[in-house]
């Protein structure tokens, strides 16, 4: 007998040269697999999950043959692939089932009107897919005339799928849970919207088969000639209601958790198979106590085998010392870059609005005080965007996080409107007054010369208290914060103004932007209309995220602050100049500014100095600014230790402003000379690179 060909779909980039491994469609194929008859009558012709110079969908199209289904797992970063690749195959094969599922899609309460602009779409699956999916192909094999779907539960899809298209019962499911507003049609539209009863989470996350452990992903990493990322759920669910955040829906709120054994042989997998970098799913890790010995097996395989390499995770937002304790485990090891602290915003109001609740600023600055005691690096993470957020309340919240003593950096991303967050639903987006436009996705770091016109991301760009000019100049702002201060380019010179002049963060760099405006600096001046046009693009659909600078890579597109911190090497004379012309305003003593510029400038990794470097001061700089020790006319000595990138600005680009821009990679380290024999030197090892 011939088996019935399907194909799945989970399209990734190929990033500094790793490839993700398709953890969802893979849990799905495996669950399905255990059924005898699917196992019989379905071949899995095709599993397509990255794509490259020869995944182009006209490529991978030529490969598909007489399918039964093609199943797509969808986001923002794949979308109008899948979409095109569904409706070139609907078109040559009408009689296969086109199912679609991930966050992308609507959730049933959000899918009415979704066939009308989708027609070639017959099923989407809400929710967790493993039980749809299985449905779905024990439904294909019946005779066509017998066929269900409506009682496939989790489900929305056109009413011609149905078996009585002419009295439908049309309903709302309310985030995914209940059934509302259910009212009976006569003779509605083929296209109008039927959403099934909702599907029930899965209890038993231990009983569900994995990828890892069946055989499946040994089949396809084969022939893979990429290095290899991989998804693991030490949690599936969040507890929290977060508004930005999909997972922060209803329908997840509660825990699942698969059995620890079960873990832990994922890992052997992992060891084994030389995984480079893992992605712990997990919302909340830290949140149980047996987080600590997962946390474990993963160092004590990675000391074993040299794999996998590296981890990323959520924290947890509470059990804070648990937190502090597996982030210092994972730094020791290489693993993982340090702690988040996902703050968002630091307006009440704001907070409020996105039904999140930081710690205070009280409890903030202990736990900064215990990471800085237990040596473990900590970055914060701000969203740009977000309702009730102005202008003023964005810069009051960077400056504040520098008074609580944030120095080695805060991410501050632009706020992407994901379309089953309150961000995709119309009522929030009226209370709030949110301009949601299409822009590139909201990534750098790609070539910029094979941008297309398939993928776009919906970005909020104005608020009720926010103008869209407003945002642009808020981002503005961002850059300023992010080269000057936490890319480290005037980070020095400000702590050391705020320690011995009492100059508040926000009152120096609010100079610093006007001194940026002004014409006459012509290098600050220039970096910031360059990146003014570039986020002009970027709103008008025009440009990415960023900026090329042909002199290091052509058609390379590099975070606006990056691009500004390698003109700054480039020029490194005006930059200097215009910047001692800035602080003079602050410091008269001439010998006092040029040390200070000389110890600004020597504390920031240059790709064109040989390191390390042991220079003369007559200020104690780095106890003043480290310590806010009492400023001394003393003599003393420094050894400057930084990997030598032997003028290859792409290289140090790539390892300090990108990889290792959350440990503060682009910051030299700085040592007292004593006792320091600078001849004995080994090879310097920087912090560790994170290249996700």
């Amino acid at each position: 007998m011939t088996k019935q060909n399907i194909y799945l779909f989970e399209i990734e980039d190929v990033l500094t040269n790793q490839a993700k491994l398709p953890y969802r469609t893979g849990l799905i194929w495996s669950y399905c697999l255990e059924h005898k008859e699917i196992n019989k009558n379905f071949n899995l012709d095709g599993w397509y999950w990255y794509r490259d110079e020869k995944n182009t969908i006209e490529n991978v199209f030529k490969q598909i043959d007489n399918p039964k289904l093609a199943a797509f797992s969808c986001f923002v970063w794949n979308w109008n692939w899948n979409m095109q690749m569904a409706q070139m195959i609907k078109k040559k094969w009408p009689e296969c089932i086109i199912l679609i599922g991930g966050w992308q899609p609507p959730m049933a309460d959000r899918s009415s009107g979704f066939f009308k602009k989708h027609p070639f779409i017959d099923i989407i699956s809400h929710g967790e897919g493993e039980i749809t999916v299985k449905e779905i192909l024990l439904e294909i094999l019946k005779e066509k005339k017998n066929r269900d779907w409506s009682k496939i539960k989790g489900c929305s899809m056109p009413v011609r799928m149905l078996k009585d298209k002419e009295n439908v019962s049309l309903r709302s499911i309310d985030h995914g849970l209940k059934v509302v507003n259910e009212r009976e049609v006569n003779n509605p539209s083929q296209l109008e919207t039927y959403t099934t009863d909702p599907r029930p989470r899965i209890d038993h996350l231990a009983l569900m088969p994995s990828p890892y452990l069946n055989g499946l992903f040994d089949e396809i990493i084969k022939d893979c000639k990429y290095d290899l990322e991989a998804t693991i759920e030490t949690t599936r669910g969040c507890p929290f209601g977060c508004t930005f955040c999909e997972i922060g829906t209803k329908y997840y709120q509660k825990i699942k958790t698969p059995t620890i054994e079960k873990v832990f042989r994922e890992i052997d997998w992992l060891s084994k198979n030389k995984i480079i970098f893992v992605y712990n799913a997990d919302s909340n890790f830290g949140m149980l106590p047996s987080h600590i010995d997962i946390a474990r097996y993963l160092i004590d395989k990675k000391k074993q085998t040299g794999f996998p390499q590296k981890h990323r995770v959520d924290w947890a937002k509470i059990h804070g010392d648990r937190v502090i304790e597996l982030a210092k485990m994972f730094y020791n090891a290489g693993m993982d870059k340090g702690i988040t602290i996902a703050l968002q915003s630091m307006n009440p109001k704001t907070l409020e609005a996105v039904r999140r609740k930081n710690m205070d600023d009280g409890k903030l600055s202990e736990f900064l005080k215990k990471y800085n005691e237990a040596d473990l690096p900590s970055y914060m993470e701000l969203i740009l965007g977000l309702p009730e957020e102005t202008l003023d309340t964005f810069i009051d919240g960077v400056c504040k996080i520098m008074d609580l003593g944030q120095h080695n950096y805060i991410g501050i991303y632009p706020l992407t409107a994901l379309p089953n967050t309150p961000f995709g639903d119309p009522k929030y987006i009226e209370k709030y007054k949110l301009k949601i436009i299409n822009t590139y996705p909201a990534f750098s770091h790609v070539d910029v010369s094979e941008q297309n016109n398939f993928e776009r991301e919906k970005m909020v760009v104005s608020n009720r208290l926010m103008s869209q000019e407003d945002y642009k100049e808020t981002t503005l702002w961002r850059w300023m914060f992010m080269f000057a201060h936490y890319l480290g380019y005037t980070q020095y010179v400000a702590r050391f103004l705020n320690i011995t002049q009492g100059i508040h963060f926000k009152d120096f760099y609010s100079e610093f932007m006007e001194f940026c405006k002004n014409p006459k600096n012509k290098f600050f001046n220039k970096e910031l209309i360059e990146t003014k046009e570039s986020i002009d693009k970027v709103i008008r659909c025009k440009g990415p995220w960023g900026r090329v600078v042909p002199s290091v890579r052509e058609n390379f597109a590099w975070d606006f602050e990056e691009a500004t911190a390698i003109n700054i090497v480039e020029n490194q004379e005006i930059y200097l100049s215009e910047l001692k012309d800035f602080v003079s305003k602050y410091i008269k003593d001439e010998k006092l500014l040029n040390e200070l510029i000389k110890y600004q400038d020597l504390t920031i990794v240059n790709p064109n100095r040989k390191y390390p470097i042991n220079e003369n001061f007559s200020f104690n700089f780095k106890e003043v600014i480290n310590f806010s020790a009492k400023l001394k006319n003393l003599d003393n000595s420094i050894i400057i230790e930084a990997k030598n990138y032997e003028n290859n600005l792409f290289e140090w680009g790539k390892e300090t402003l990108w990889w290792g821009r959350r440990v503060a990679a682009n910051k030299a380290k700085i040592n007292k000379a004593e006792n320091i024999d600078i001849s004995n030197m080994g090879k310097f090892n920087p912090n560790i690179f994170d290249k996700r």
